[in-house]
């Protein structure tokens, strides 16, 4: 919190009495707690005006706020009245939150002098902190019009431009404050943030880097120039980045989220060694063993090598849990571990495509005992409404994605039905940065907030959430993000529930219910989920119809592609493909030699589509084939391209064990054939149910070596390809706005308003 400078302009019955000299000079030095220690080593009410002033003003850098305000009212007792007492006790007031009276604190000392850049700049940030955005702008505004070298009020317009996304304009604030304040190594930081959300990743690099040459001990622009080299895939030079900043003094959040950081780096280059050894240098072997559950690979060299990773998590999981028996906040490491709890998600492990219940119940159980003894008090069951409570029935949805992101947009198809219906209040979670126009649709479901859910505000968002007093929370992506995984280990609503965003069970005794697809589960399905199953008609999903930007008409040209082979397309995420699976590729390959299957390549470091391009043209080479001649791997593809290529393919290879979901509406909006052959879990049945809706049993496999024949068939039978295309343009509308499965979904709801009638009386 800004605090005044060493007072200047006192007025005549204010000035400083000789022998205090040293204690301004103090505060100056940053030796705030030698000026608090020897005054407050006296009774308060022997302090005369001007020392009380002075322990108010050491108190307020301690934080002592509380203390501050005791001792400015002492001095005004004692006469010693000035603008800089009522300045700093504004401060003292803002930083309690107490912002209606410390508003009206710093108009009082602007009333003495109106000219007072610090006051009237404190006065602004007090607007933007009470979310009083507007008259916050003008006023940073008309305060550099008159003063245009204050930079701190720049830095602060760019803060508050920076946070409404308005980046170019934050940019303009920046660059004014560095006009005159050029080596301001926040501002260097903050400038970098905007250029990277600009998409000016060049730019924003060589913004990290100034202002590292004015503070090397930066930590926010070390940790954001890694962060930035990864964005344009040099991964490598992050590595070197990521390590000097785990060389800074850091608190225990900044630490695991670099070595968070680090652990990706080592990921995406394959340097999975070099991520144990960092692991093992660590002191304390619960922490080794919980850095070492970041340890995934994102693709593997065969199936010997999953059972192998496996079996690895699977004893470290174990060694962990052994571990943290009595674990409390009085245990050194306790901060450490807490930390890493934010930055685990367990993402790669699904990939492995097993029943994952059994891990996930130990890792769910690992996090509650490290974030118990922080957070115990959320972890315990909410008490019914009363009988006679007459209200809605609150409903929540929490995701750090909602925006149009296919781990949560779908959920709109579900909570769309409850807009307009008076026996439903919506409440709306945002925990992410960015928003679009699929957030504004969430924010019209009802109410909207942005929270910051982190390690040091977890208490009191938790709290804000379940002042809500919610019935029934939606975790649409849990698995995803860490602060879905944190949201799912505590008690948010009386229940809670998850979905197909991250189609894997939580394995968390706070997630009450998996709300899944009647057409997307096998028979045994209960048997795999930690929650209780609930089924919603067909695909579980009122999905909406794709948007299609254009035909795909110039893609063969754009992308170099012949104009006279069949495209199959597998445009999946790199880690959707199992090495058991690869033999299908090759088959098609080798019974139609003139197909050409297209691939996407990894999001992240080129060298992980490298390791899958390699692992195929092995596969390939064994049984006689050259991989380049019939595989083809594209570069990251925006969505229109994406949706339009389904328009120039023959037909789509849906990734067997974890199947395309959004890819494969996307296909069938586009009239384009899909191969599926589902499998035991979820994941690899979202295909399945949408065949079932549209009747084309014909796409649907019972072997590798069905899926196989499929495909070929296609390729070699134009009639049967024909039919097929004809059949999906003609039903394909069955799979989108299916408004059963939102009434379904509002009849569940209802009946836990009935469970709560029950439970309470």
């Amino acid at each position: 919190m800004p605090l005044a400078e060493v007072p200047d302009g006192w007025s005549a019955h204010n000035e400083p009495r000789a022998g205090l000299d040293h204690f301004y000079q103090l505060l100056l030095e940053g030796q705030a707690q030698a000026v608090h220690d020897e005054l407050s080593f006296r009774a308060l009410q022997s302090l005369n005006g001007e020392e009380a002033y002075l322990l108010g003003l050491s108190s307020n850098l301690l934080g002592l706020h509380h203390d501050a305000l005791n001792c400015f009212d002492l001095a005004e007792k004692h006469g010693f009245f000035s603008k800089f007492v009522i300045f700093n006790r504004a401060n003292s007031l803002r930083a309690l939150d107490l912002y209606e009276f410390a508003l009206e604190t710093y108009q009082a000392a602007l009333e003495i002098d109106d000219k007072f850049v610090e006051c009237r700049h404190n006065y602004a940030l007090a607007l933007y902190e009470c979310e009083q955005y507007q008259p916050a702008e003008k006023y940073m505004r008309q305060l550099l019009v008159e003063f245009p070298d204050y930079y701190k009020a720049s830095f602060a317009l760019g803060n508050l431009l920076r946070h409404f996304n308005r980046l170019t304009e934050a940019c303009e604030a920046y660059q004014l404050c560095l006009q005159f304040q050029p080596a301001y190594p926040d501002a260097l930081n903050n400038l970098g943030l905007c250029l990277a959300g600009l998409d000016q990743n060049d730019k924003a690099i060589a913004t990290y880097r100034l202002g590292l040459t004015a503070d090397a001990s930066s930590t926010h622009c070390r940790q954001n120039l890694a962060q930035a080299l990864v964005t344009i895939k040099r991964h490598d030079l992050a590595v070197e980045e990521f390590d000097k900043f785990l060389n800074l003094p850091l608190t225990p959040m900044q630490r695991a989220t670099g070595i968070q950081g680090l652990m990706s780096c080592y990921l995406e280059i394959g340097q999975h060694q070099n991520a144990f050894a960092f692991a093992e240098s660590f002191d304390d072997p619960r922490l080794q063993t919980l850095i070492s559950l970041y340890i995934l690979p994102i693709v593997y060299e065969s199936e010997p090598d999953v059972i192998h990773w496996r079996s690895r998590y699977s004893e470290a999981l174990d060694l962990l849990l052994e571990s943290l028996d009595g674990l409390n906040q009085d245990d050194p490491i306790y901060e450490d571990l807490y930390s890493h709890c934010w930055g685990l998600t367990s993402f790669y492990l699904s990939y492995q495509m097993e029943d994952d219940l059994p891990l996930q119940l130990k890792l769910a159980k690992a996090f509650k005992h490290i974030l118990a003894p922080r957070l115990a008090e959320y972890m315990q069951p909410l008490e019914p409404p009363g009988i006679n409570t007459n209200r809605p029935l609150r409903v929540g949805v929490l995701s750090p994605h909602l925006r149009n992101h296919n781990g949560s947009f779908w959920a709109l198809g579900w909570l769309d039905g409850l807009c307009a219906n008076p026996s439903f209040e919506v409440h709306a979670y945002n925990l992410g940065e960015d928003e679009d126009d699929v957030s504004k649709r969430f924010a019209a479901l009802g109410s909207y907030r942005k929270l910051s859910l982190t390690p040091e505000t977890a208490a009191t968002v938790i709290g804000q959430i379940r002042a809500d007093d919610l019935d029934f929370i939606l975790l649409p992506d849990v698995g995803m993000h860490p602060a879905s995984r944190i949201a799912a280990s505590v008690r948010l609503a009386r229940f809670q529930a998850v979905g197909w965003g991250h189609p894997i069970t939580t394995g968390s005794q706070f997630v009450d219910y998996y709300i899944s697809g009647a057409g997307m589960e096998s028979p045994d399905a209960s048997s795999h989920y930690s929650e209780k199953l609930v089924l919603l008609p067909r695909t579980g999903l009122n999905y909406p119809v794709p948007l299609s930007v254009h035909q795909g008409e110039d893609l063969r040209s754009r992308f170099d592609l012949p104009q006279d082979r069949p495209l199959l397309l597998s445009l999946q995420s790199t880690f959707k493909y199992h090495p058991r699976n690869d033999c299908t590729f090759v088959q098609i390959c080798r019974r139609f030699p003139d197909a050409l299957i297209l691939f996407v390549a990894h999001m992240g470091h080129p060298s992980v589509s490298d390791r899958l391009h390699d692992r195929l043209k092995s596969c390939f080479a064994e049984q006689g084939l050259d991989a380049d001649q019939h595989l083809r791997f594209l570069s990251r593809l925006e969505y229109a391209d994406y949706v339009a290529f389904f328009d120039i393919a023959h037909h789509s290879l849906d990734t067997i064990d974890w199947n395309g979901g959004n890819s494969s509406f996307q296909a069938f909006s586009r009239s384009c054939p899909v191969v599926s052959m589902p499998t035991a879990f979820m994941r690899g049945r979202h295909t399945l149910a949408m065949l079932e809706v549209l009747e084309l049993p014909e796409l649907i496999a019972s072997s590798r070596a069905d899926y196989v024949d499929i495909s070929v068939r296609l390729l070699e039978d134009d009639d049967f390809a024909n039919k097929m295309r004809t059949l999906i343009k003609e039903r394909s509308q069955r799979l989108f706005a299916d408004q059963e499965v939102t009434d379904r979904f509002v009849d569940f709801l209802g009946s836990l308003s009935n469970e709560q009638l029950t439970a309470a009386s």
